[in-house]
């Protein structure tokens, strides 16, 4: 019974964020086009946040492509959603094995600068689908290659449009099976807009 009450909450909360997205994207005004393309390094992480066991000792990289869907203010803040594909590629030397996961990603992401101007700091989030091509990776052993992919980031944003943002991902299946030990890396991101 329990079990089934977790389950009923994190459907829930994924059912929200959904709304919120997929609403967001709905009703924001379109915009002109802009994208971004996006290469990324960093590293595995420890089970300090979301994920079980530790893959700190793995090193990723990886590119993304961004394409801008719309640009809006609300009140003196700037919103911007965006579309991304991401691949990323994760390699680990493990008891004396060399292990690699390549990820691959789709999700719309919304960008929040807190000034009336598309420029300076910024916080994004994003969540989406992804695939991961194993599902054992260092102390990590995953039920499903396919999960949901969830990012937090902040960045800043120079006057020529160009970005750096430091990013943590997360990928699990939100609990529908089991185990579910997620599976974390933090990058540091350089953007190129054009």
């Amino acid at each position: 019974m329990r079990k089934l009450a977790v389950f009923n909450e994190k459907y829930c909360a994924f059912k929200c964020c959904t709304y919120f997205f997929v609403g967001g994207l709905l009703l924001a005004p379109p915009t002109q086009a802009e994208s971004e393309l996006i290469a990324s390094a960093g590293k595995g992480l420890g089970n300090e946040l979301m994920q079980y066991r530790s893959i700190s000792a793995s090193e990723m990289a990886g590119f993304s492509y961004s394409y801008l869907l719309s640009s809006f203010s609300l009140g003196d803040n700037s919103l911007q959603w965006w579309g991304q594909g991401s691949y990323s590629h994760m390699r680990i030397e493990h008891h004396n094995e060399k292990q690699q996961q390549n990820i691959l990603e789709i999700k719309p992401i919304l960008r929040w600068y807190p000034r009336g101007e598309l420029r300076g700091g910024f916080a994004e989030a994003g969540a989406g689908a992804s695939y991961l091509s194993q599902k054992n990776f260092g102390d990590i052993g995953l039920s499903t290659k396919l999960n949901f992919a969830l990012h937090f980031a902040f960045g800043y944003r120079f006057s020529r449009g160009h970005v750096l943002s430091l990013r943590y991902s997360h990928f699990s299946n939100a609990r529908t099976n089991t185990p579910n030990p997620g599976f974390d890396f933090a990058s540091l991101n350089g953007h190129l807009n054009f």
